[in-house]
């Protein structure tokens, strides 16, 4: 029986983010599903090691910008390590107002190095540009005899890289967008659930708190409590159903969340998913709130709504 072919992957983040992001890529409310693109590469190779790199940002001012960047790159590398990938930290060097990685290419090099040594792959993927690491990739592919795949993008890759690499594998946006998911946004209004626990598994992006008035039309309560939320693609089926089963029943809700391709407008038991190419199940969705007795202003939905910014 022949021996499967072991492949490792390195992805030096910083640099694939920047590279990419001169591709446009990925677009707005989008993100790079990387064990996709990853899962594209090794094809029906073994993957044995899928590693990340990437400077570690700080809040150095103490200001809410850096705050916020600080939570999103932690939620970001949460969700590749429950992807199973091993995230390496390096530094972030602030410089008067200049920010540097440093430590990156260093530890993915050693870890290039050490891995070929250790006869831990047959094939390294390399997912970088920077051409500090030819070094290692010569080591790799002379001494070690190893196969290292260099993965570039766009017009201008490094041809160093090319050059020393046994595999070069260059990738425009218009093959990256394949690898993109769509993230959906939109409000819910806490004060229109009856289980609020629904909220605990719902990313909360922002909550603004509105006072009651006429235009409202909720008399009842005091307050609309707006949660601007973000929801994976794969999970936007099942909220829907748990808002929709989980809206007050006494009176007349709905919520609703948009990507690119797709608006979920919900009401208590009742889910229309609009393609937005398609628009029609608009009309309907409206006629629906409007017979519930929803103020029209706030069922007026239409392909050109704005997706929620935070």
């Amino acid at each position: 029986m022949d021996k499967k072919e072991r492949v490792a992957v390195y992805i030096d983040g910083g640099n694939t983010y920047r590279r990419l992001k001169d591709l446009g890529i990925p677009e707005k409310l989008a993100r790079i599903d990387y064990s996709a693109f990853i899962e594209h590469l090794v094809g029906e190779r073994v993957l044995v090691s899928k590693r990340y790199y990437i400077g570690i940002v700080r809040n150095v001012d103490g200001s809410e910008k850096a705050e916020k960047m600080v939570k999103n790159q932690q939620t970001f590398l949460n969700s590749l390590k429950a992807e199973g990938f091993e995230v390496k930290h390096g530094r972030i060097m602030y410089d008067d107002g200049n920010i540097r990685e440093k430590g990156v290419d260093i530890k993915l090099a050693v870890d290039l190095v050490i891995g070929a040594t250790d006869n831990l792959y047959d094939t390294a993927i390399v997912i970088s540009s920077d051409t500090d690491l030819i070094p290692a990739i010569k080591y790799v592919c002379k001494a070690k005899k190893k196969s290292l795949e260099y993965i570039g993008f766009g017009s201008s890759p490094s041809l160093g890289m090319i050059k020393e690499s046994s595999i070069p594998r260059v990738f425009s946006n218009i093959d990256m967008v394949k690898f993109q998911k769509f993230y959906y946004r939109g409000v819910v209004i806490e004060e229109s659930l009856e289980n609020k626990d629904i909220l605990k598994g719902i990313k909360i992006l922002k909550t603004n708190i509105e006072p009651i008035k006429e235009k409202h039309k909720t008399p009842w309560e005091k307050q609309w409590t707006l949660h601007t939320v973000e929801i994976k693609e794969e999970n936007a089926d099942k909220i829907a159903e748990q808002l929709s089963q989980n809206l007050d029943k006494k009176h007349n809700w709905y919520a609703d969340f948009k990507n690119k391709h797709y608006h979920f407008i919900v009401y208590q038991g009742k889910i229309f998913k609009v393609d937005l190419k398609n628009p029609i199940l608009y009309k309907d969705a409206k006629k629906y709130g409007l017979k519930l007795g929803i103020p029209e202003y706030q069922v007026d939905f239409a392909p050109g709504d704005k997706v929620w910014e935070v």
